[in-house]
């Protein structure tokens, strides 16, 4: 990949990693705080940090190898594999979040044209 692509890469992947913090952390608010998200385009996966109310230290969570796929008039996110600095929580997002369709609300599909 060249240069030049690279960087309009990265900005994009920037820009677009705003976009879903801000939309991440409208559903996340009553558990935490979004400390940081990054999108990387490329590789398909989504890095988080959040600090849970009444903890000291932030979680890591990895969304690894993500799809946007269309059902019906829905686009949704699918993550195939999660990682999550807490065994347990790790556990419970195999159980319940892995290969799992979560809709993207539609005030947010210009951005999902982005990432696409």
């Amino acid at each position: 990949m060249g240069t030049l692509k690279k960087i309009a890469r990265k900005g994009k992947d920037r820009a677009v990693s705003l976009g879903l913090e801000k939309l991440v952390q409208r559903y996340a608010e009553r558990f935490g705080k979004i400390l940081s998200l990054k999108l990387d385009s490329t590789s398909k996966e989504i890095h988080l940090e959040i600090l849970l109310k009444g903890e000291s230290e932030p979680i890591q969570i990895q969304l690894k190898h993500y799809e946007i796929i269309q059902e019906g008039d829905k686009h949704c996110i699918v993550a195939q594999d999660i990682d999550i600095s807490r065994e347990w929580m790790k556990t419970l997002a195999q159980e319940y979040i892995c290969a799992k369709p979560f809709e993207i609300p539609g005030t947010y599909l210009k951005m999902l044209e982005i990432i696409v």
